[in-house]
This record gives structure tokens, sequence and C-alpha cells, in this order.
């Protein structure tokens, strides 16, 4: 049956997080355990170290609400999921996940509303679905076989989390109607993933083949792949879907492609970098890369996406920068009117009629 989507996509998009009237980003560090806030428009850090211990020993994913307001960071170590008021720079929230969803690596939102998170266990093989407002799980769904849940991509239009099999071959996608799983065979080492604006295609990182493989969602299928550096990590997309960044960790670069041409471009950090997260700013003009553990001290490196080139490089201390998050995670849902085949188009919901 023909399905008319009635009314438009209601997109809020927070354009920064503010302290004082000041953007920051953040930056987990898996050397003392910690995050440390910086300022986007000084490239100064902020404040001191914000200890992490016991749920987020090794930080390994730090997300931003669609709100703005919350800092979730993941410790896998640690078994749980820290959250730290982004105004006031404070843990709020301390969620053990110890028993039920060990060694999470990552989290995402569902943006339509924000009201759940999502957080991909790679020790229990599943993914937890946790209640934002109370901060707890309230549901879990097991990945296909003995895959592990990896980095993971949220689809508002489709109602589907994508999630990358630890270090293998396998991309799952989640109906979230029903919590249905399905696995298919597309690569060979897969670690992050990012999804484009529109929704048509995710970009995934291969560490095998050492590659960015393009992937088609209305035919899950690979359309082209990308050569990247040596072991891509981190890997993001501009709010326009114009253009892709990579981390590359054992050979200390960052790969920068057009999505229309496919065409990489290679930007050189220390020799000693070993970067393995990446995100782009909310205006989709600077990329910020946490250096890894350098001689001295740590850094996120900025890196202008139009020349493909660091343009400064922010002190944050010692200790192993490795996550980064400078943007909120996209927010909004479509919305439809549920009588629309009848005429009455007097209800709304996110849900096509």
């Amino acid at each position: 049956m023909n399905r008319t989507v009635l009314g438009a996509l209601v997109a809020v998009l927070a354009a920064s997080v503010v302290q004082a009237g000041t953007p920051l980003g953040f930056t987990g560090k898996s050397g003392n355990d910690a995050v440390r806030a910086f300022d986007l428009a000084t490239g100064n850090a902020v404040g001191d170290d914000i200890d992490l211990l016991p749920e987020g020993n090794y930080p390994y994913d730090a997300s931003i609400n669609p709100a703005g307001t919350e800092l979730w960071i993941t410790g896998a170590v640690g078994d749980g999921v820290i959250v730290i008021d982004t105004a006031n720079l404070v843990i709020t929230q301390r969620i053990d996940l110890a028993g039920e969803a060990e060694y999470p690596v990552d989290v995402v939102f569902d943006s339509c509303g924000g009201d759940r998170a999502f957080v991909a266990s790679r020790d229990h093989g599943l993914v937890a679905i946790v209640d934002t407002s109370t901060y707890a799980v309230v549901d879990t769904v097991a990945m296909p076989g003995v895959i592990d849940a990896g980095k993971m991509a949220f689809s508002a239009r489709r109602n589907t989390l994508y999630v990358v099999d630890w270090f293998d071959d396998f991309l799952v996608s989640i109906d979230l109607d029903t919590l249905t799983p399905t696995a298919v065979d597309l690569g060979t080492s897969f670690w992050d993933l990012a999804i484009s604006p529109d929704e048509a295609t995710l970009y995934i990182n291969d560490r095998g083949t050492d590659e960015v493989r393009v992937v088609d969602l209305d035919t899950m299928t690979v359309t082209a792949n990308v050569a990247a550096g040596d072991d891509p990590w981190g890997i993001d997309i501009t709010p326009d879907g114009a253009t892709v960044v990579v981390a590359n960790e054992d050979d200390s670069t960052v790969t920068v492609f057009d999505t229309a041409t496919l065409t990489p471009q290679t930007v050189n950090l220390d020799a000693t970098a070993d970067p393995r997260d990446v995100e782009i700013s909310p205006t989709g003009t600077l990329a910020y890369v946490p250096s890894g553990d350098l001689v001295g001290n740590d850094a996120i490196y900025v890196i202008d996406i139009a020349t493909a080139s660091v343009v400064d490089t922010i002190d944050v201390g010692e200790s192993n920068t490795n996550v980064v998050a400078v943007r909120p995670q996209p927010g909004g849902c479509e919305i439809f009117g549920d009588g629309f085949e009848s005429g009455d188009t007097s209800a709304w919901s996110t849900t096509v009629p």
C-alpha cells in the first residue's frame, strides 16, 4: 500500500554544548579514566579532569544527547555508563551494567524524543535499552548467533538500529518496533560506522582491509569501497552528508573523502599519534581527533575539512585521549497523519499510518 507522508521532517539540532555561553567539547582519557572539557572557540582546556571511576573505567565512547544537556560515556572495563551534566560539568548518574551488559563500547540515542539510549555490550553480545528519564535498563536485544555487539548508528526514518560485529564480518540491523535483529555478512573486521543525514547510506570502517565500505540501506549491499589509512577506527560524516572523515590508528593519519566522488585525501598527524576517534563540529567545517598517547601532553587535533589540514591542537594534559564528543547527536523525527488515507488529519504520530 502506498504510504504518503503528510508531515515534514522535524529536526531539532542542538548547535553546541553551552557552559556559561561557551561551546564545549569533551575527551575521554583512558590513561587516568577521566573526561576533560575544552573550549571549542578558544581551543583551551576547561576545568579539571572529571574522574569516571569506577563505572567509567576505560572510557570507550562519548556521546552528547540530542538536547545537548548530557554527556554519556561508556566505561568498557568499568562495565557502566557515566552521565555528565554538560552545563555544570558534574556527574549526575552512574549506570552500573555489571552482570547484564558488560564491556559497553558505544552509546547512541533514539533521536525522536531522545527517551531511549542504546548501549552496545561486547561481552554479553547484546544491546541494552536504557530509559533516559530513569537511567534504568528496560530491555535488551541479543545479537544473532555469536556476534559481539560493537559500534552503532540509529535511523529515525527506518526506526532501526545498526550494529557492527566487533572485529568481524557482520552488520546487524535491529527493527525497533519488534526488537528483531537481522545479520548480513558484508566485511571482514568491522569497527565503527556513520549514517548519512538522509539515512540512506552507512559508511563502515573495515580494519581487515583498511577500507570504508559504503552500504546502501535499502538493499543492505556494499556499493563501493574507499581506501583509508592503516587500521581505520573512528568515523564521522558532516551534517550536510558531503564529507566523511576517518581516524586511522596505526599510521597516524586521518582520511577525508567526498561522498560524491569517494576520492580520499590523507592528513598526517604526529608520528607517535594513534587516533581512534573523530567527531565533526556542528558547522561541518572542523573535525576533532584525539591524539592518543603522545610523548608529553596529549591533545585533540583540529582539522579543517575543506583543506584537509591540521589547523590547531588542543592541549588537554597527559593520560591518552582516545574518545571525543563535540556536537549533540542529531535529533528529530518524521510526523505522519494517522488518518491520512481516510482524510482525518486530526491525529498525529511518529509511525506511518
